[in-house]
């Protein structure tokens, strides 16, 4: 099973690709609709718990599902240059995992940007992002897989702020994006 992941504040661009690329069987979570508190850095999941932090909110389900998961697609728009934030509070909260490597290791975790500029402006702000996310995957953190698969763009937010028609041939760029993710 494939957890596919929205890191938007909108059902747009992101939530849309991530729809196309899913298949029956998968799920998909959009972060607009989840409540995730900010990480409270008390370490409780790491001295006590087994799995799971000691805030009761959204992040449970994302846990559970992250859990049954053997694939991890985020796509998340380019907010201020990086991920957007309410994606940054769920990485936060990923501190069981880091504390209980086991529950990642060895997954892939497959990042799709997209941005409103262009694929060739964007790419410096893509390949930080995708650094970020490697640091996170490191052996002595998480351990687990990291693709970058693609770096879109949503065109001008004002005029257009919609990546399919941003690109002629989006579906065979969904159907590109789908066979890296059964490789």
């Amino acid at each position: 099973m494939t957890l596919y992941i929205s890191g938007s504040n909108r059902k747009k661009n992101c939530y849309k690709i991530l729809e196309d690329l899913k298949g029956g069987a998968d799920t998909l979570i959009s972060l607009a609709d989840k409540n995730i508190h900010y990480c409270l850095g008390c370490i409780s999941c790491v001295n006590n718990l087994e799995e799971y932090c000691v805030i009761n909110d959204d992040m449970r389900e994302i846990y559970h599902e992250m859990k049954k998961a053997d694939k991890i697609v985020i796509a998340t728009p380019i907010y201020m240059n990086h991920i957007s934030g309410i994606l940054k509070n769920v990485i936060d909260r990923l501190m069981p995992y880091f504390s209980h490597d086991e529950l990642l290791k060895g997954k892939k975790v497959y990042i799709i940007t997209v941005g409103q500029m262009g694929e060739k402006e964007n790419e410096e702000i893509a390949d930080n992002i995708k650094t970020y996310f490697e640091s996170l995957a490191e052996e002595d953190f998480m351990d687990f897989n990291v693709v970058f698969l693609r770096n879109l763009s949503s065109g001008n937010i004002v005029t257009i702020d919609d990546v399919t028609k941003n690109y002629d041939n989006y579906n065979q760029i969904i159907e590109e994006l789908k066979q890296k993710i059964k490789e």
